[in-house]
């Protein structure tokens, strides 16, 4: 029972971001502005303003340095006795050689939940060891929403590529391709294309142009649905 109320509850939180997702869609398709969302302790740049802030699974995707320690020294003794140590030796560089190797393939790495901001300038993520770190939208040359498996992926000029995901991927697709894209190109991403068909669909009376509050995702406030 456990189980099958926690995937009912999942469905049912999916299906509400998805419908967030399909609000902002139509939002900023009839040209609304979100909202500045106020934030407290963190300093953000002039002319800067905070649109959203959400809880983000967060990875990045590079390859190890391919260093290994080698193991060595002097053996005394016996002649078996020193043959087995160095044979010993050898298969234990070997082997770690190997893992080396494999640590050099591209994957997708730092896999964890953050707390996210996005704001009209950049995306900001908070990790535990490092701090916050900015990824600027100008700086952004390759762009992959895909909300339908709930992920984010982005490509920049002089850093890994970052993939974002989690029940905000919906909210977080539209958002940043409006900001990715520009006002004029944003709704030609393919990549959103089930969201804006979905929004095109729908009727929903008594939504002004007005402007949407970027603040928790499970309590989102749309203008004339208050």
């Amino acid at each position: 029972m456990g189980k099958k109320k926690d995937s009912a509850e999942l469905a049912r939180r999916e299906q509400e971001e998805w419908q967030l997702g399909q609000d902002w869609a139509r939002f900023l398709r009839d040209g609304g502005v979100p909202q500045a969302l106020p934030l407290y302790g963190i300093v953000l740049e002039p002319g800067e303003v905070a649109y959203l802030q959400t809880s983000v699974h967060y990875a990045r995707l590079y390859g190890g340095d391919g260093r290994y320690n080698s193991s060595g020294g002097f053996f005394f003794g016996s002649t078996g006795f020193v043959l087995g140590m160095m044979a010993a030796n050898a298969a234990v560089n070997s082997s770690r050689k190997a893992a080396a190797r494999r640590d050099m393939q591209l994957l997708w790495r730092d896999l964890q939940e953050v707390q996210l901001i996005a704001t009209n300038y950049r995306l900001m993520t908070h990790l535990q060891q490092r701090g916050w770190l900015s990824f600027y939208y100008n700086s952004v040359q390759e762009f992959y929403p895909d909300p339908a498996n709930w992920t984010v992926t982005f490509g920049f000029q002089q850093a890994e590529p970052l993939q974002l995901g989690g029940l905000a991927t919906p909210t977080l697709s539209i958002l940043t391709a409006w900001s990715v894209l520009g006002a004029e190109r944003w709704q030609s991403e393919p990549g959103i294309a089930p969201l804006l068909h979905a929004a095109n669909a729908q009727v929903a009376p008594g939504q002004g142009q007005g402007q949407i509050e970027g603040g928790q995702q499970n309590l989102p406030r749309i203008p004339g649905q208050d």
